[in-house]
């Protein structure tokens, strides 16, 4: 079983992609609305990856393993009235119900098989990540000479990390592998920041990546949100304060930021990099370095233009000629100039 991730910035129009390889045989899709986030996450796979392999020590060991159990605890269960315990948990994420309700027992048995030793102990460092609340009555009782609490203190050797992430997130398709898959896409799980870390977590993996031009990316976020970010109002104790989600000057500099974080722009082996415009406009020749990328047979490619055709996409490229304010294009032209598409 391979996986290929297809990432972007935002609004780059990677659903091209997906809606492609949808149309071939042997790729199973998520639903749209699912981004296997689990990888790239705060206290998921990377940062479990540095901090048992690349900078281990017992400190950061035992924090990722516990901030790792307490990930799955809160992206893990669907909130019911029926379990009250989840309607505190549940951050709506939901990843038992994509994994037909195995993806807690799961990563709970791959986080066990990480741990080398599991000792009581008392670890001040642990009060950190508890409430500050837990931190006021271990303090107090302190005051009264009550023993601090003793917990568990997760220690890792790190031993064949890699291996055993591989064979985790291959048992957790699995449960939801159709019967004819060959590759699983997933959406956006990596990213394209030094995305080839994440891939080897993967074992035999690939990523597309989908940039576009930014001109485009911010006309087509202001008129879907109003904004690359979704303007709201935010009411508390009588005063309205309004968090505006189109500023110019932080798109710009978001996007700098953002391209100046990716580790390599060139095609490869396992990354293969697309303008928007030239999967639309160039759209057999895109086609064939795709088939070539993935390795597969154009003959199956069986179910072409049903998800993705390029002659109504092609209205969604140089959107920014028709954009009503052009000092707001000219300066993201100006800012942006070698990211912007000019073919």
């Amino acid at each position: 079983m391979k996986f290929l991730d297809v990432s972007g910035f935002g609004h780059s129009g990677k659903t091209v992609v997906a809606d492609i390889l949808k149309e071939i045989v042997g790729y199973q899709l998520p639903d749209y609305n699912f981004e296997f986030n689990l990888i790239r996450i705060q206290g998921g796979l990377l940062d479990l990856k540095s901090a048992l392999v690349d900078n281990w020590s017992p400190i950061r060991s035992d924090s990722a393993i516990k901030r790792f159990i307490n990930l799955v605890n809160r992206i893990g269960p669907k909130a019911s009235i029926y379990v009250p315990s989840s309607l505190f948990l549940s951050n709506g994420m939901n990843y038992d119900s994509m994994f037909s309700e195995k993806f807690t027992k799961l990563s709970h048995d791959y986080i066990s098989d990480l741990i080398s030793i599991t000792y009581e102990g008392y670890w001040p460092y642990s009060m950190i990540d508890r409430p500050i609340q837990e931190q006021f009555f271990s303090r107090l009782k302190g005051q009264f000479g009550i023993s601090p609490k003793l917990v568990n203190i997760y220690l890792s050797d790190s031993s064949d990390f890699q291996l055993k992430t591989i064979n985790y997130l291959t048992a957790l398709f699995r449960t939801i592998k159709k019967e004819n898959t060959d590759v699983f896409v997933l959406l956006n799980s990596l990213e394209p920041f030094n995305s080839e870390v994440g891939l080897n977590l993967l074992g035999d993996a690939k990523q597309i990546v989908v940039t576009r031009d930014p001109r485009d990316i911010y006309v087509s976020a202001m008129n879907v949100n109003r904004g690359f970010i979704p303007d709201f109002e935010l009411k508390y104790m009588g005063l309205k304060r309004n968090i505006v989600g189109n500023d110019l000057d932080i798109f710009i500099n978001r996007h700098l930021i953002y391209y100046k974080n990716v580790v390599n722009y060139t095609s490869s082996d396992r990354i293969l990099w697309f303008n928007y415009e030239e999967l639309i406009l160039n759209y057999e020749e895109s086609l064939n370095k795709i088939y070539d990328f993935v390795g597969v047979c154009p003959s199956k490619h069986i179910n072409k233009g049903k998800y993705f055709d390029p002659k109504k996409s092609v209205a969604n490229v140089g959107l920014w000629k028709n954009f009503d304010d052009k000092l707001a294009i000219a300066k993201i032209e100006e800012a942006l100039y070698q990211y912007c598409w000019h073919n």
